[in-house]
């Protein structure tokens, strides 16, 4: 059979693993190999390949084998406590946090204690130990968990309908994650530890941009924060995974936590808008800033009605009508126009804007055309009275190049994003990131058409901006303003899920669409109806008020 890699092509014999395929060519990953796609689905190295096929080998630099290093370390991590305590200790992962994860543990660590863990990782490491898949039925894999007194893992497997699961073995502890795993051990080289507290600490490893080093770990403050509060809600809830919210569903008692979460997600923004006019005297511009899907506009439109509940007056300011005509737009090394640098933007006349309107000057605004690349002056004119105040959201509203003529005590700079302590069961977490990406599949198609492949396909670009430009100046806000609603995955999947079905398997992107298939059906689906019109939920789904 012929098989293609990296443009060159190979004559193998049939039934050849993947695993001996990658030690006969030349070609090799820059970092250990992990797991590889034939054709269009990602397979571990183990898989025979049997036809004619194109194979792409990846490791922790790209996007896809980061996460699976990422679960592999986890699991790494989870069998060395298990072996060091004989069971007896659990830890539970969290979040990503500041290129890392948040491990939880249900047991005091002091340095000793987490230096120990670390070095017995490391030891399983150099043992080289095959980490191996296997096909289990589902009654066996659910008293195997029952036994291991992990009824968070029997609560996951409880709402699957298949009658057998894929777990993976190293030595005698199994475990069920949402990935396909590397073959072996010895490919967890690069990993740290850092100290948060008694039970806590942040697992790192390199990230995609990285190079291969491990980044750094800065502790944002505020970000911490927002997971830490919304944690309190989840303890309020009594939900902290996936199977605690389907019993709530089963259960009839899903309206009453929609309510509360609303609830607390309002009280929340009038306590922000509160601190805003507390602050009048000074704060004459709110800005906005947050990664794609987080809630922005929603966000931006509740607060300026509680604002005005306390006698302010909100004008938006779009900052997309300051981008630069497109002859002077800034290019990517491709040759794409980049509209998510700030220099993409006419900072210059974007501030002689501000500075006017704060002088109570009147400005004759721009309306920038997207088809022909300039700006136009349509008539539009904007003046602010006393008590009026600029809202204003965007990509760069972090930035103080952004409005670098005004005096940094005139802004008031909140940062949205969903931030969730929701897991799918103690091993597996909701990433921040799959939440967005799937609102935003889902916006995308109600209000553009778009196909969840077009959505797909931008990921990357969108994601890349994020980190380039949102990420870095978190800390710069004045407060976190946290959008995710613990039960909005149910929701989303009645959406979602015809959308990804759509990816047709011989997509380059149909491996992306069956891992968030195979995320969204541990969760079940969510009745919208009680569901109020102001939720920022509704900016995703329809049905918004601020529509």
């Amino acid at each position: 059979m012929k098989v293609k890699i990296e443009n060159k092509e190979y004559d193998f014999e049939s039934g050849i693993t993947l695993e001996e395929i990658y030690e006969k060519i030349e070609d090799k990953t820059e970092f250990p190999v992990l797991a590889a796609y034939i054709d269009n689905e990602i397979h571990a190295l183990t898989q025979k390949v049997k036809k004619d096929c194109t194979v792409r080998f990846i490791d922790f630099s790209t996007r896809e084998g980061n996460k699976i290093y990422q679960k592999g370390l986890i699991f790494l991590l989870y069998y060395t406590v298990h072996k060091m305590y004989n069971g007896k200790n659990m830890i539970r992962v969290c979040h990503s946090i500041d290129k890392g994860i948040r491990i939880r543990t249900d047991f005091i660590i002091d340095d000793n204690e987490l230096n120990k863990i670390y070095e017995n990782m490391q030891d399983i490491v150099k043992q080289a130990l095959p980490i191996k898949k296997c096909l289990v039925k589902m009654n066996d894999a659910i008293n195997y968990f029952k036994a291991m007194k992990r009824e968070d893992k029997v609560g996951t497997l409880k709402y699957i309908t298949n009658h057998y699961v894929n777990l993976y073995k190293i030595d005698d502890a199994y475990e069920y994650l949402f990935s396909v795993m590397p073959i072996n051990t010895n490919v967890f080289t690069r990993f740290r530890f850092k100290k948060l507290n008694q039970k806590e600490f942040v697992l790192e490893f390199p990230g995609v941009k990285t190079n291969g080093e491990i980044p750094e770990y800065i502790s944002r403050e505020k970000i911490v924060e927002a997971y830490n509060t919304n944690y309190k809600l989840s303890t309020k809830l009594g939900i902290f995974t996936a199977s605690d919210i389907n019993k709530a569903i089963a259960t009839g008692r899903i309206k009453d936590i929609i309510m509360l979460d609303e609830v607390v997600s309002n009280t929340n923004l009038l306590y922000l808008a509160k601190n805003i006019y507390e602050g009048k005297d000074k704060i004459r511009i709110v800005l906005i800033a947050g990664p794609s899907s987080s809630g922005k506009t929603t966000t931006a439109r509740k607060l300026s009605t509680y604002l005005k509940s306390f006698g302010l007056n909100p004008k938006p300011l779009s900052v997309d009508n300051y981008f630069m005509e497109r002859e002077e737009t800034p290019k990517l090394p491709n040759g794409e126009y980049d509209y998510e640098s700030l220099r993409a933007i006419d900072v210059d006349l974007f501030n002689d804007h501000l500075t006017k309107l704060l002088n109570h000057e009147k400005v004759n605004m721009p309306t920038y055309n997207f088809k022909s690349g300039k700006k136009e002056y349509l008539g539009k004119e904007l003046k602010l009275d006393e008590d009026d105040i600029l809202i204003i959201e965007g990509l760069h509203c972090l930035n103080e190049e952004l409005t670098k003529s005004i005096p940094r005590e005139n802004k008031y700079k909140i940062y949205v994003s969903p931030f969730t302590d929701l897991n799918v069961d103690e091993l597996n977490m909701v990433s921040t990131s799959d939440i967005r990406l799937i609102r935003r599949i889902v916006r995308d198609n109600r209000t553009r058409g778009y196909t969840a492949l077009d959505t797909i396909k931008s990921w990357s670009k969108v994601r890349s901006g994020e980190e380039d430009y949102i990420f870095p100046l978190q800390q710069e806000a004045d407060i976190v303003y946290n959008s995710s609603l613990i039960y909005e995955l149910g929701v989303l999947k009645l959406y979602v899920e015809p959308l990804l079905y759509g990816i047709d398997t011989t997509s380059e992107y149909y491996e992306e669409a069956r891992r968030l298939i195979n995320f969204l059906s541990m969760f079940l689906v969510v009745p919208t109806e009680t569901i109020p019109a102001e939720s920022i939920l509704r900016e995703f789904i329809g049905g918004s008020y601020f529509e």
